[in-house]
């Protein structure tokens, strides 16, 4: 690491350039966001979940990448990322019920105390990062934390915590094309909220990228 701080933009230059792969200052800058979801079953014992690994075995809407690796000319700087929890119809999962922040269901909350670590090339380039730096208590870029209140019969109401959820990485960390990538969540015992429905944790990444742009650039 160098002792200058890089922007997102002049890191991918520089990351790829160094790699030799030429020419991506002349592709289409875009804000790129990935995401992947993985199906969580009750668990009694400490589990690392694997994110973008076998994604080609998923489809929208729990990813919108095919393979764990960018295409030619693709690239992003990871700048943010955050989880989310997706509720689906059992065994439809592209019939989405409802998602929330892992504050929303009590019995997520506790995956609050949980590491994530990032790896390119099977070289680690984050390194469990504790997921309570999400939440909005800890979170030193959170702007909100509260309850929402819903009630479907009269007498009957359940509340849901929303948490700011979105942490943001001091290092915008550059995935260069073609290069397979993973993230490893290492998670405490928890229990599904309940078997009818099917539960999934989804990864999203955000950040400056590129995409291939043979004629012109907008």
């Amino acid at each position: 690491m160098g002792n200058k701080p890089y922007n997102a933009g002049r890191k991918i230059v520089t990351v790829t350039d160094a790699m030799g792969v030429k020419g991506i200052n002349k592709m289409q800058g875009t804000t790129r966001i990935i995401y992947d979801s993985v199906k969580l079953a009750t668990t009694s014992q400490s589990t690392v979940i694997n994110f973008f690994e076998d994604v080609n075995t998923r489809k929208f809407p729990l990813t919108n990448i095919s393979e764990n690796k960018l295409q030619v000319a693709e690239t992003i700087a990871m700048q943010r990322f955050s989880i989310m929890i997706i509720e689906t119809e059992k065994n439809l999962p592209q019939n989405v019920i409802t998602i929330n922040t892992l504050a929303a269901l009590a019995e997520f909350k506790k995956l609050y105390r949980s590491d994530l670590s990032f790896s390119i090339a099977q070289d680690q380039v984050v390194k469990k990062v504790p997921l309570q730096s999400l939440y909005s208590a800890f979170n030193r870029n959170a702007q909100f934390n509260g309850t929402q209140t819903f009630g479907t019969n009269p007498g009957v109401t359940t509340s849901f915590e929303v948490s700011h959820d979105v942490f943001h990485f001091d290092n915008p960390i550059v995935i260069p094309p073609q290069i397979e990538f993973v993230a490893n969540w290492q998670v405490p015992t928890f229990k599904v909220p309940n078997e009818t429905s099917d539960w999934y944790a989804c990864l999203t990444l955000e950040g400056l990228g590129s995409l291939f742009a043979p004629k012109s650039t907008y």
